[in-house]
Formats: structure tokens, sequence, C-alpha cells
């Protein structure tokens, strides 16, 4: 072999030279293509790490975002992956907060503890409907209506210390303002009053509880030298409200009602402590009770059996089969307890 071939450079073989190129041209071809397939692919992996991507040198890190868990206990949707995969529960070196302590379950309302005895009736020999009515128990005290005093006209015209009437009882248990009826009486038996009175006197509605039959004239009168309204608010739409103004002293305005109705109320928007309640009733036996709790029903109720029935705004109702015959009615006891607290 010559001299000249071993001196020949390795550059001067084409053969050499088109190798040389091809293996440039494939590295360059990894470098430029192979990256960012290959980070595409691994982002997918679930729990993959993240993996650089090199552009012209520079390294750019895909980051994934983490997603906090949500609040309502259920697992968080991984972001990538199968939707069979489940993401492993985060760990925290946080302690677990203590379960919350549950609360105390609130107080029962108290009720009424009175022991009340069943009605007590006895035979009467003149033929009267009469009774009383007991309050059992200790009611909340009334309330004193200092606006009755303070204002510059009720406070001339009333006289006393103006209070709320809602268990009006005697020093002997007497429950007043309790309406004592027959529940349900032949038509025509016996007769009604002409009429009822409710007045204004005071700047208090008197009396508080009436009671009138159906069709039965109403007559309100303002007994003060100064202006009072009635404003009347039935339930029943057959009975027709009324809001009327009686400016002058001595004013009377009379009202009728066509259906019964327990408990109309009546106010004034001039004095709006002012308040009473009037039943209306189908038959004409029925009564209010008096101071001592006492009650007697009008005479001319045909014999037979009844149902005979005591009702307060606030301590509620109790009812007694009696049995009038000539000559023999009744006399009947009741025992009533203030309502329990709310």
């Amino acid at each position: 072999m010559s001299s000249d071939a071993h001196s020949k450079s390795p550059l001067a073989d084409p053969l050499l030279i088109l190798i040389a190129l091809l293996l440039l041209i494939s590295a360059a071809a990894t470098l430029y293509f192979i990256p960012n397939g290959a980070s595409k692919s691994y982002a997918m992996e679930p729990g993959a790490r993240p993996r650089p991507t090199i552009t012209n040198q520079i390294v750019i890190v895909e980051v994934e975002e983490v997603v906090a868990a949500p609040t309502s206990g259920h697992a968080p949707t991984a972001a990538h992956g199968s939707a069979g995969e489940k993401p492993a529960p985060a760990k925290s070196d946080a302690p677990a907060a203590p379960a919350a302590t549950p609360a105390a379950p609130a107080a029962p309302a108290a009720a009424a503890t009175v022991a009340l005895k069943a009605p007590a009736v006895t035979a009467t020999t003149d033929g009267k409907i009469r009774g009383r009515v007991i309050l059992r128990g200790t009611p909340p005290p009334e309330t004193v209506i200092g606006a009755v005093k303070s204002d510059a006209n009720c406070g001339k015209a009333s006289t006393g210390t103006a209070r709320t009437r809602n268990y009006v009882v005697d020093s002997d248990g007497g429950l007043r303002n309790v309406l004592a009826r027959i529940v349900k009486a032949p038509g025509g038996a016996g007769k009604p009053p002409e009429s009822s009175l409710v007045d204004q006197a005071g700047c208090m509605y008197e009396p508080y509880i009436s009671a009138i039959m159906v069709g039965e004239t109403l007559k309100i009168r303002n007994s003060d030298p100064f202006m009072h309204n009635v404003n009347c608010t039935p339930k029943d739409p057959k009975n027709k409200g009324f809001n009327i103004a009686q400016a002058t002293q001595g004013k009377v305005d009379e009202k009728t009602f066509e259906k019964p109705e327990l408990g109309i109320r009546f106010a004034c928007n001039v004095h709006p402590w002012m308040i009473a309640y009037v039943h209306v009733l189908e038959n004409p036996f029925f009564t209010v009770t008096n101071d001592k709790g006492e009650f007697e029903l009008p005479a001319g109720l045909p014999p037979g059996k009844y149902e005979l029935e005591v009702a307060h705004q606030k301590a509620g109702t109790a009812h007694q089969e009696i049995e009038i015959a000539a000559g023999k009615g009744a006399e009947v006891v009741f025992e009533l307890a203030p309502a329990p607290p709310k």
C-alpha cells in the first residue's frame, strides 16, 4: 500500500461524509420532535411528575394544576387519566379536627300541670241552667296599660289603673268574661234581648267580652268627650266588617251580624290598646260570666238533653251534657286552667 493512501483524510471519502450527515440529521430530529411528544404522553400518566421540555435551550417545566379537595366529602375527579382511576387520598400532617359537639336539645315548653276536676252537675228544682267557672292555677299577671294615663285626653277621662284583661279572677278563683252557652237548641225557642251595648269609656271598651244573637242589634257608644273609631274585623266573610269614627260624646251606631262567629274583634285605631270581643250566636241561650265567675242562661229551653259549653279567650273550653225537664234544671261548676306558656 502506498504512502498516499495512508495520508488521505477521512473527509475526502464521500461515503463517510454521507454517513456523518445522516447521523446529524437524526440527532437533530430527535432533539426537535421527541421531547414534545414524550412530554404530552407523560403528562397523561396518572401521578406523573412534570417533565421538562427543551426548546432552543430554554427549559420549560409543565406543572399540573393542583385541585383542592371539595368540602362536601366527595373524592375529587382526576384531571387526567381514565374515568375508572381514582387518585390516592391526600395526606396531611395536621391533626384531625375533633368532631363537633351536638347541640343540646331545646327545652320543651312548660305545660299546664293543673289537675282539673270533671264538671260537677247538680239538678235544680226551678228549671234554670246556671253555674260557675273557676280558674285553677296561677295565671300570668296582667299588664298595666300606661298609655291610658300618659295620653292627654285619656288621662283625664280614665279612673283607676287600666290593665289588660286576659284573666280576670276573683279571690275565690271565679273567672270573669267566660261565654256560657247551649251549643244547639231548637229553633224558635227562647227570646233574645232586643239589643246589646258596647261602650267606650275612659279609653277602654266595656264590656271586654260580650255576646249577641245573629240579627240582633249591637249598639256601639262613645262615652268619652273626644274621638274614638271602631274598627270591627270579622273572619267570616258573610259578616260585614266596618271602621267608623265616633267624634262626639254620646254618639251611638247600630250594627248587626248575619252569621254565627265567636270572638269578633273590635279595636280603636286612635288608641291601639282598646280591644274587645263580641260573640255572635245562633240561639238565645247564652250569657257571659260575671266578676265571680257565675252565669245563668235565659229561660225557655224545652225539655231534653243539651250540650252546655263554656269558652274563654285564653283558658280554652269545657263541655258538659245536661238534661232539662219540667221544673228541673241544672247547675254546673266548670274548672279551667291558664294556657301553658308558648
